[in-house]
């Protein structure tokens, strides 16, 4: 499956519903990126610092494989397709944040992982 599509389909499940095993197909989705594109530019490891920390705090014990090539190069359309992957799962977390149902600490690190998406996103602008 090529990247952007699956990129497609993990934000359409993200949308949808609180899919915990989408959420974690997008970090790899991210991670997959960054590890091809890493050293290219900055702002892929600005990007890359965000998304490890967001990874070790909310994804350590999520073990996800998405079957899809890691970008090729690093372009707009890449540089969209990730930032846009980022952004969804920063409103996913958002949402979880606001959920009674976890305790303080969670819905916090819930909400710090919200930003750090966002500031990932903005990393690659």
């Amino acid at each position: 499956m090529e990247y952007a599509e699956a990129a497609r389909e993990m934000m359409a499940r993200l949308a949808d519903d609180a899919d915990d095993v989408a959420a974690a197909g997008v970090i790899q989705l991210a991670l997959e990126a960054w590890k091809r594109l890493a050293g290219t530019d900055l702002a892929w490891d600005r990007f890359g610092l965000e998304l490890l920390d967001v990874r070790a705090r909310l994804y350590a014990d999520h073990d996800v494989v998405v079957d899809a090539e890691a970008p090729v190069r690093d372009d707009a359309d890449t540089r969209l397709v990730v930032a846009t992957l980022m952004e969804q799962l920063a409103r996913y977390h958002e949402r979880q944040a606001t959920n009674d149902r976890d305790d303080l600490a969670r819905r916090l690190s819930h909400d710090a992982g919200a930003q750090q998406l966002r500031r990932a996103a903005a990393a690659l602008a």
